[in-house]
């Protein structure tokens, strides 16, 4: 076995495993602005993965939420799972539409 294969398994693993700054809990009082956080702020939303964010974003791209209560629209999302993490929700002004990335 060449050098090569030892270093690509480890960074194969590397890439597996979750990203540490993903990984960091909120702390208490720590709000996420469903109509400005990125993908990965929504995946430390206690439950939100990558295929959740994505369905937050996509749904606010269709419609910003204008209360924290609004995200239950997202496929997936229980009211149970609302009532955990609501303190973590804020539902600000949505950033201007000059501002919003364009996806392809």
């Amino acid at each position: 076995m060449t050098s090569a294969g030892p270093l690509a398994l480890l960074g194969l693993l590397a890439a597996l495993l979750p990203d540490p700054a993903l990984a960091k809990k909120l702390a208490p009082g720590e709000q996420v602005d469903l109509n400005r956080a990125t993908t990965a702020e929504l995946q430390r939303l206690p439950g939100v993965g990558r295929k959740r964010a994505d369905a937050i974003v996509a749904a606010r791209a269709q419609k910003p939420f204008r209360r924290p209560e609004d995200v239950l629209r997202v496929k997936g999302l229980s009211r149970a799972w609302f009532e955990r993490v609501k303190g973590h929700l804020a539902a600000g002004p949505p950033p201007p539409a000059s501002a919003s990335p364009v996806r392809r």
